[in-house]
């Protein structure tokens, strides 16, 4: 028997402070309800389950993304259709005019179609979103067009065209532009295409201020008061005019919306939305020429605005799609963050009674192996 060393103390001390230390981290993970609550408890489990919850706070926000998007189209959508309510009323008030039976009394239908159409203008300017204009073209994905490069024929700043763009699907070429000799008010455009196919585009056009647009092509074009149109033997404004679109043209920049969590530049987790502008029109219904050239930008006018709902109406599905996808994106991004670092309650609470009961088993045998050297004193004794 010995005194100095007691073997069967050591080791239930040894056992007493495995199980003690068990017992802790049981009643942390019980506390918190994490499983991993320290690197060491799973290192390589604790940095996948932090990359899951980086994901899940940036889909959150990408939820909120899109739901402030769905806000954001919802006003352009609002301030589109008040403007084709307005168009109406203005094509009501043109008809009026363009009609003889009218009498003297032009003028005060002008006098209203042209505060409507100003209305048409204030509507552009103000509907917004944080800042952001909507209606006004500047959130639209266009190239330009170089009216001063060598060549071209073209000018827009005379007076018989207001104004000339280019959107997003027009090509780095030269687009001619001419009346149809066999077809009275119809203007032509053609051009060579990137696989060096020649391609053509039709519209309808009267003499005066109107919106020509050749969706096809992607040019629209605005004409002055000055515009002639020809009729296919008399010299048109547009005859032997060139429009040169270069590929190094300044491009506009659309609203980008973020539905991932990357961020990707390549656009894998963005959507970007083109607004093409929405632009009051010039023209007056003074005269009965006037009033029927009116009614024609009328009709020009509501096609934009037109494709204009239809531009918002398949963003806004898209947008509504997207943000399914990140919900449940989201949601299966939480749960396999949960796998990794949430605690199984229910096994974490068995393995604390089993530590438990095991810590003072230690402690009781602790004291009895404590107790097994008092034998010696009745040697000593004897």
């Amino acid at each position: 028997m010995k005194i100095q060393t007691n073997t069967a103390a050591n080791a239930a001390l040894g056992n007493m402070r495995v199980n003690s230390q068990a017992t802790e981290r049981s009643i942390q993970r019980l506390s918190s309800g994490f499983r991993i609550n320290r690197a060491a408890d799973d290192a390589a489990g604790l940095a996948i389950a932090n990359k899951l919850r980086n994901d899940g706070k940036a889909l959150q926000q990408a939820q909120r993304n899109g739901a402030q998007a769905s806000a954001m189209l919802q006003i352009a959508d609002g301030g589109v259709q008040t403007i084709a309510s307005v168009l109406d009323r203005m094509k009501e008030l043109a008809s009026a005019a363009a009609s003889d039976n009218i009498g003297n009394q032009r003028d005060k239908l002008d006098t209203e179609f042209q505060a409507l159409n100003d209305e048409i203008q204030r509507i552009v300017d103000t509907t917004q979103y944080q800042g952001t204009k909507l209606l006004d073209g500047s959130g639209a994905a266009s190239v330009g067009v170089d009216l001063t490069t060598a060549g071209n024929t073209f000018d827009d700043n005379g007076s018989e065209v207001a104004k000339v763009t280019v959107s997003g699907k027009a090509y780095a070429a030269t687009y001619s532009i001419a009346s149809d000799a066999d077809a009275n008010g119809v203007v032509t455009v053609s051009w060579t295409d990137a696989n060096g196919d020649a391609q053509t585009d039709k519209a309808l056009a009267v003499d005066g201020a109107q919106k020509l647009e050749f969706k096809k092509a992607g040019i629209t074009i605005e004409t002055a008061l000055g515009f002639v149109i020809g009729d296919g033997t008399d010299p048109a404004s547009f005859d032997g005019k060139d429009i040169v679109v270069e590929s190094n043209v300044s491009s506009g920049t659309p609203l980008s919306i973020l539905v991932g969590a990357t961020g990707d530049p390549s656009g894998a987790d963005k959507i970007d939305v083109s607004l093409d502008q929405i632009a009051k029109l010039s023209g007056d219904l003074t005269s009965l020429a006037n009033a029927q050239t009116a009614m024609a930008s009328v009709d020009t006018l509501l096609d934009t605005v037109n494709d204009f709902i239809g531009t918002l109406g398949s963003i806004q599905s898209r947008v509504d799609f997207a943000n399914q996808n990140v919900a449940v994106t989201l949601q299966n991004t939480q749960a396999a963050e949960s796998t990794i670092r949430d605690a199984d309650m229910a096994y974490e609470m068995t393995q604390f009674t089993k530590n438990n009961i095991l810590s003072q088993a230690a402690q009781s045998m602790l004291s009895q192996a404590n107790q097994s050297t008092q034998g010696i004193l009745q040697l000593l004794r004897g």
